[in-house]
């Protein structure tokens, strides 16, 4: 099975440098958890503190809302699209 959350430094993650990283765990695993009907999911763990950073169902809207401000600041259309159909499953 292959590994579906990303590793990043306690740095990284207080800088938000790796900020396009997480955008796209969190989009991707919110999916799945809308798929396999979960209560949370997990969205990355910090390097050497094992640390996993984990999203509840009920953030789950606000998550993907915040992720849809990130891709239209980016101009990342087609990954709008896809967050505004898991908006509307939720």
């Amino acid at each position: 099975m292959t590994r579906k959350i990303p590793i990043i430094s306690l740095e990284d993650f207080e800088t938000k440098s790796k900020k396009t990283i997480m955008m796209k765990s969190l989009v991707t695993n919110i999916a799945d958890g809308i798929d396999d009907d979960l209560e949370s999911v997990n969205v990355a763990e910090i390097k050497n503190y094992d640390v996993i950073v984990s999203v509840p169902k009920a953030q789950w809207k606000p998550g993907l809302e915040n992720a849809m401000d990130y891709y239209i600041e980016r101009e990342e259309y087609e990954e709008c699209s896809k967050i505004k159909k898991l908006i509307e499953k939720l």
